[in-house]
Formats: C-alpha cells, sequence, structure tokens
C-alpha cells in the first residue's frame, strides 16, 4: 500500500469499560473460545487493543463482547489504509493486538514481520466462513488473516436529480455533472479504476497505464464537490452532491434512507475486496484478538454487524438470519456475474510510488 500518509492522523479513541446489555447475549451461551471457556475468559489479560477502520465495528458488537468476556476492548480508528500501517508502524511492539483492514496490505504488514499466523482451530467459527471467499490472493492459505467484511466501489445516482442513463465510468466524465460527485477518499482503488477504465488492470504500474488513469481522474476532477472516506453517504443524503464513487455498504445505507439514490455496476468492472481480521506481531493480549474473532463469527454477531454496516458478508450461516431483504440486495450481494468482472488490489512494491506521486498531484 501506499507508503506515505495521504491524510493527517486522527485522533485514536478508546472504547468505554463495562456497559449496558445491548448484546450480551449475542452468540450461544455455550460457544468454544480459544481458551476453552464457554462465557468469560479464564486467562489474567483483560484487554484488547484494536485498530479498524472508522465506522467499521458496531459499538453494541463491543459492548457484548467486553460484558460475556469481561475484557475491555480499546480501540484506534483509521480512514485510510496508509494511516493504519503508519501507526501500527509507529507504535511499540505490544500497541495493538488485532488489526481489521483491508488484505491488499497483508504483504505489506508480513513483509515488515507486523503481523503473525493465526491459529483457526482456536477461532471454532471460522467454519461458518462461506469457501468461496476465502483463500483470498494476498493470503491465499488464510494463515494470517480472516474474512470480516466485502467491500466495493460503486457508482451512486440519486435518481431524483439525474436521470441519464450512467453505464460507465466514462459517463461521469460529462461536464454537467460539475461540483455533483463524492469520491472516497483511497488513492489506490480509485487510481485502479482509472486503469481499469482505460482497459488496463487494477494493479498494472505501467507508465503508459498511470498515464491513461491520471488523463482520465484530470478530467474526471471537475466534478467531484468533495472527498470523504469516512462517511461519503452523508454528503449523498444531504443533497450536497447526486453522484459518487463510494464504498458499497455506504451506497446501501444511504439507499435504505432515500430509496432514489440507485447504484450502478459499470461496465469496465468494479473494485472489491475483503477488509481482513489479523493478529499483529507481538500482541500482548493475544488470546483476546482470537476470542473477538470468534465472537464477529458468531453467526447472530455476524447478522447483527451487517444490520449495521451492510457490507458483503462472508458468513454463511449469517445470512439465513438476516433473511430475504438481504439475500435478494444487489448492494449486500453482489451479483456472480459482476464478481466475476471484479478487480482487487496487491502489494506492488516500490512502484506504489507512482500511485503516490500520481494522486497527491490529482489532489493539488
Amino acid at each position: 500500500m501506499i507508503k506515505g500518509i495521504l491524510k493527517k492522523l486522527i485522533l485514536s479513541i478508546t472504547i468505554g469499560c463495562m456497559v449496558t446489555m445491548s448484546l450480551s447475549g449475542c452468540g450461544s451461551n455455550t460457544q468454544s473460545t480459544s481458551n476453552g471457556s464457554t462465557g468469560e475468559n479464564s486467562g489474567e489479560s483483560k484487554e484488547l487493543n484494536v485498530i479498524c477502520w472508522s465506522e467499521y465495528l458496531p459499538d453494541d458488537v463491543l459492548k457484548g463482547f467486553e460484558e460475556k468476556y469481561g475484557v475491555t476492548v480499546n480501540m484506534t480508528t483509521f480512514t485510510d489504509p496508509d494511516e493504519m500501517l503508519a501507526k501500527v508502524k509507529s507504535g511499540s511492539k505490544g500497541t495493538y493486538d488485532m488489526i481489521i483492514g483491508p488484505a491488499q496490505d497483508i504483504d505489506i504488514l508480513k513483509s515488515q514481520d507486523l503481523i503473525q499466523k493465526l491459529d483457526t482451530s482456536k477461532i471454532e467459527n471460522f467454519k461458518n466462513i462461506d469457501e468461496q471467499y476465502l483463500h483470498e490472493a494476498n493470503d491465499p492459505k488464510n494463515e494470517y488473516s480472516i474474512p470480516y467484511l466485502g467491500t466495493s466501489i460503486l457508482i451512486a445516482v440519486n435518481t431524483d436529480k439525474i436521470k441519464d442513463n450512467i453505464k460507465s465510468y466514462k459517463d461521469l466524465l460529462n461536464p454537467k455533472y460539475k461540483d455533483t460527485m463524492v469520491v472516497v477518499e483511497d488513492a489506490r482503488p480509485i487510481v485502479g479504476i482509472g486503469l481499469m477504465t482505460n482497459g488496463y488492470k487494477i494493479n498494472d504500474t505501467s507508465d503508459e497505464g498511470l498515464k491513461k488513469a491520471e488523463d482520465f481522474l484530470t478530467q474526471l476532477k471537475p466534478n467531484i464537490h468533495a472527498f470523504n472516506g469516512d462517511s461519503p453517504k452523508t454528503l449523498l443524503l444531504n443533497g450536497e452532491c447526486s453522484l459518487g464513487l463510494v464504498y458499497g455498504g455506504e451506497c446501501a445505507l444511504a439507499a435504505k434512507e432515500n430509496p432514489a439514490i440507485k447504484v450502478v455496476y459499470p461496465e469496465e468492472g468494479i473494485y472489491f475486496t475483503f477488509d481482513m481480521m489479523m493478529k499483529v506481531n507481538g500482541a500482548k493480549n493475544s488470546e483476546n484478538a482470537d476470542l473477538l474473532m470468534n465472537y464477529i463469527l458468531d453467526p447472530e454477531v455476524s447478522a447483527t454487524i451487517s444490520k449495521t454496516f451492510p457490507y458483503v458478508n462472508p458468513n454463511k450461516a449469517a445470512k439465513d438470519i438476516l433473511g430475504d431483504d438481504f439475500k435478494n440486495n444487489n448492494i449486500m450481494n453482489i451479483p456472480e456475474a459482476e464478481m466475476k468482472k471484479s478487480q482487487g488490489l496487491q502489494d506492488i512494491g516500490e512502484n506504489v510510488s507512482k500511485i503516490t506521486d500520481l494522486w497527491t498531484k490529482f489532489k493539488g
């Protein structure tokens, strides 16, 4: 992932200690855990330090976990992948125990000895993950990571304001859309969309391909009202923007509040990836990280996460709980034909500096 930090680091926040019983009953009361307990944490450690995307792990889930196991979760958030990498790399050993972050960063984290192998025998609910979502390209044997939620970047359209039949990323270049768009602040996939628009693979780093991607972004820029990787749905809902290149879960939340907001699967294909749960090398609270991973994969808890943050859920046991509204939603359940055309990011080594330079120039 990009070595330069594209945004200022946001302040860490701490989730409070023991709280009310919002989700204290989530999951089976006889659920097996990494230490063999059936309810409470029998180890000495009573803390867990997690770094995760902002607005991505529901407070009720954290509170339920804390109450069930007597473990206080200290949560640090980030709003772009570079920020996460910077925080993990700059923190002393033991600062973080667990990461929920992009699959594309697994290779970087491994190469810098920042994450450790997982023992999935200690995570009983690993069995609930749909086989089709395992063996991600950046960790094909799932030695270092477990899928949390899958995310895409889709074209969001407020059909009350825009009546055009948008089919392609190229359609977003129309001058009539000046100052109408919100775009997520995520360099690799947005540059990747520029590549895909011009027939290149999303991980292409050739000078020719990147020049074409830069030309696309240069033409797109006048139409961009704001960059927002934290809550782009807000700009779609408050009327500031009527178009967007937005994370799928944010599209789903926006569409739930305003049914006029629809998504377009562009003919060039979409960017899709999973965010993964990983354990930090040197974690002081390793057993508690196993506990939280297992808890998140409990069907009831996983369903609660999807109801709050409706991204692609890899938990097959949760889908029956979520019901037909979830199953029939073409944002949360991306059509198979679109998945086959989708592309994900991989580590591109030192070539990432080319993306950094292009992105900095584009936003400057």
